[in-house]
């Protein structure tokens, strides 16, 4: 990996955080855990890109391995943090919705639907845009799933803590 590619990581990264930040903010969390959601969207973000970049991996494993690294990360940081795991995973994982598949699914169809010859190469780009744009979706919702999958039983208490719901109350 020579300087350009980690200058355009860090590049990628800057951005997601500003992104994921954002996103993060409009649910009104304290500082310290939108600061954290940022980094956390950083982190998948730029963890993407660097599988895809680097190692040419295809975008739909590379988002789920980068979500499933999230919501793993996001776990440790709400235990530490006493906060909801969604306040991180959620804004984290917004900067890598797959916008640019949607818009040229949109532009394929239009395309298509004012053509009056080649059409079968408008649809063609339809049917694979429209595909990628679901399967990468697919992809995050699944990748965050599976640290929710694995460790119910800690999200629960979690949860719990974060609303100061003890099993004494429940009884």
């Amino acid at each position: 990996m020579n300087t350009a590619q980690v200058l355009l990581v860090l590049e990628d990264m800057f951005f997601s955080f500003l992104a994921a930040f954002g996103f993060g903010s409009l649910s009104n969390p304290p500082f310290k855990a939108l600061v954290c959601a940022g980094l956390l969207g950083a982190f998948g973000h730029g963890l993407r890109y660097f599988l895809i970049t680097v190692y040419a991996v295809h975008i739909v494993p590379a988002s789920f391995l980068s979500a499933v690294c999230v919501g793993f990360l996001a776990f440790f940081i709400a235990k530490k943090m006493h906060t909801l795991v969604e306040v991180f995973t959620f804004p984290a994982v917004l900067p890598m919705i797959p916008g640019i598949p949607a818009y040229n699914t949109m532009i394929s169809l239009v395309k298509f639907l004012n053509a009056s010859q080649d059409t079968h190469r408008y649809l063609e780009q339809v049917f694979y845009n429209g595909f990628l744009a679901l399967f990468i979706l697919s992809a995050l919702v699944l990748g965050i799933l599976c640290p929710y999958l694995l460790m119910s039983k800690k999200c629960w208490v979690i949860t719990r803590h974060a609303f100061g719901i003890s099993k004494a109350k429940n009884s």
